[in-house]
Formats: C-alpha cells, structure tokens, sequence
C-alpha cells in the first residue's frame, strides 16, 4: 500500500521537532527535582550548642569569659510577623533583648514613623530613646537568625557570633561591625565623589549629599569602606562621641529624604563608622579579627586552605542553571559532593580554630599586630 502524501505526513516531523525538546526538558527537569537535595550547610556540620542548649554543649568551653559586671542590650530591628525566639539562646550574661517593631505603632518600642528607612531609623530612635540609659554595650541586628551576609566562619549564625564575640575587646574597641568579610566593602568600596550609577552599589552616587546633610561641619571623605551589613556591637562612650541632638538630625533625615528605603538603608551603613569612630575606612585584617574578636584562630596553613576552598566553594555554587544541573547529575552528583566535602573541611577547620583561641596567649601568638597583614 502506497502512503498519502498529504499534509498529514509533512506535519508529524515538524510537530515532533517541537514536542520532542519539551518532553525532553519536562522530563530532565522532573528527574532533577526528584534528585535534588540540599547541599548539608556549615553550621549544620559544627552542630553548633547555640541553636539548642540542651542537646549539645559542644563549645561552652570556647565562649568567652564575659565580665558580669558588663552591661548589655541587644536591639533587633523588627517586623510584627518577625519570630526572634532564637534571641534566648546567645550566651551573654544578663543580656537585655529591646525589640523595636517598625510596622506596629503601638509596640512597646517603635521608630518615629512606620516603615521607614528600615533597620537605620531604628537604631537611631533607640539611641535617641535610651540616651540617658545606655549600658555598657549596645549590639544592633536585625530580627533573622540566618541572614546571608553572615559568614560561613561564623556559622552563618547571629547566636554563634554574638555568644563568641569578646566584650572585653568590643569595650576596647568602641564599634565592632559584626560581621567581618571584605567582600563588596573594604578597602576603598565607595567613593562619594562618583556621579555615575553603579549597579553594583546604587547608594555611591548619593554618599556626597548624605554625608553633608547628617555631619554639615564635617569635609566629607573621598573613601568610605566597611564590612557591611548595618549589625554591629557600639560602647556607651562612642555612641555619646555626639549629642543626642545629633540623633534627631540623623532620624529627621532619613524620614524626610526621597530615597527609596533600600537605598537610604545602605547610604547608612557607610556612615555608622564615622558616626561612632570618626574613622571614614574601617577594615580590620579578616583572619585576625576572627581572632581577636570572636577567638575564632587560624594558623597560616589553614589560613591558605579556606581561602581556596571559599573561592572554589564560590565557583560551584554559582553553577545553578538547568544545565549546570543536568550535567552535574549525569556525571553522579559530582559538584554536589564537593560542595559537601568542602562544607565538612570548612566546618573542621573552625573547630580546630575554636579549639586554638581559647587561651589569651595562643591568641597573642598568632596575631601579634593586630592591624597589620
């Protein structure tokens, strides 16, 4: 039997031309999400005692000795909807847990105006409130328990910084940013005489302007860099290095200014370390910090390994397209086992560093200068 030559015959090739990628990729894509699991994260490795106290007292040994004397708040910049249970956990003695709640007018502690400017008008309306009430240190975050910039050293974790930070050295030190990365911040990140866009950081372009409004008697500097992310420990004495007077000006400008409240949020964290220190450039040495800070200690070697492991950590997680997916699968979950082991090496590495700050004088051993490479 001789077949038609009809058009039906014409359109079958053509059809499957179609079908035949969608089915292909439908199906990829359901293989890849029955397949997929979650790389194990870091502070899932070092079973960190701080997320529950009463299972696992791995590292009380490697807290620091606090001074009871030391007066401490801890203000968290809220939402109503936000959950900040994880506060009860962080180890400080006698810590006093003031929650500002931005959205609900009629919480106990709220900003001036709703919504607005978001963790920045917070922590200046605290200031303005408790001027004449401070305690001995005041540490400042926001209300996630896990935010992103928090770093992997740190067990991504605001109950393991704040229970390991030493308050002995934030008293010495004045202001502490919390978290100690010069990704995206140090040395030389914004320059406020920039009047072109950059993508990368939208706030450069209004620095200038900002500076002059909030410090008008101050020359504003060519350079200001820090790590980021607005989540830092502040004494008493730095924070009255102004007159509560200047922290109504700091709240009237962030109410009254144009921005869009991501924008004047960052334009913030450029200016809190000239607000408490005087200083426009702020960036400790990083695996020193660690050190002096949070008695986190690495020795040289293990200085050199996390910085490869984190660069090819980086790589591999950028690998996150379909593709990228399918190839990984197809060659036996081969990047995703990296990812873990690298995860399981980085988690190692900071328990061994834990173990080798617990002494003052180790610590001394390996920083020597503390502000120097």
């Amino acid at each position: 039997m001789t077949l038609s030559k009809g058009p039906s015959n014409h359109w079958l090739p053509c059809c499957w031309r179609f079908v035949l990628p969608v089915v292909l990729l439908t199906t990829s894509f359901f293989f890849l999400l029955w397949n997929w699991r979650p790389v194990p994260q870091i502070q899932n490795s070092l079973q960190d005692s701080h997320r529950n106290s009463d299972v696992d007292t791995s590292h009380v040994d490697s807290l620091p000795s606090h001074d009871r004397n030391i007066t401490v708040n801890l203000v968290l910049a809220t939402l109503s909807k936000d959950d900040v249970s994880w506060a009860e956990n962080i180890r400080i003695p006698n810590l006093n847990v003031i929650r500002y709640v931005s959205d609900d007018m009629n919480a106990l502690y709220h900003p001036p105006i709703p919504n607005k400017g978001r963790e920045a008008l917070i922590y200046n309306a605290y200031i303005h409130d408790f001027y004449d009430n401070l305690p001995d240190i005041t540490i400042f975050s926001h209300a996630d328990e896990t935010p992103w910039h928090m770093e992997t050293i740190l067990n991504s974790s605001m109950t393991f910084a704040m229970s390991h930070l030493d308050l002995d050295e934030v008293l010495q030190r004045q202001y502490f940013n919390l978290r100690v990365s010069w990704e995206n911040a140090c040395p030389n990140w914004i320059n406020t005489t920039k009047t072109v866009t950059d993508t990368g950081k939208l706030e450069e372009i209004h620095m200038y302007e900002a500076f002059s409004k909030v410090f008008p008697t101050t020359q504003v500097p060519e350079i200001l860099a820090g790590p980021c992310c607005s989540q830092f420990a502040v004494t008493r004495d730095a924070v009255k290095r102004y007159p509560r007077s200047q922290y109504q000006v700091n709240m009237d400008w962030i109410i009254d200014t144009d921005l869009d409240d991501f924008i004047s949020g960052r334009v913030w964290e450029h200016m809190w370390p000239w607000l408490f220190k005087g200083v426009a450039v702020d960036c400790d040495i990083e695996w020193k910090a660690y050190c002096k800070m949070y008695h986190i200690c690495f020795s040289p070697e293990s200085r050199v390994r996390l910085t490869n492991l984190e660069e090819e950590k980086k790589f591999l997680e950028q690998k996150t397209g379909l593709l990228d997916e399918l190839i990984d699968l197809l060659g036996g979950h081969k990047d995703r086992h990296r990812l873990e082991e690298i995860n399981a090496i980085i988690a190692a590495e900071v328990e061994a560093a834990l173990e080798r700050g617990k002494t003052q004088e180790r610590r001394m051993e390996l920083l020597g200068d503390a502000y120097s490479s």
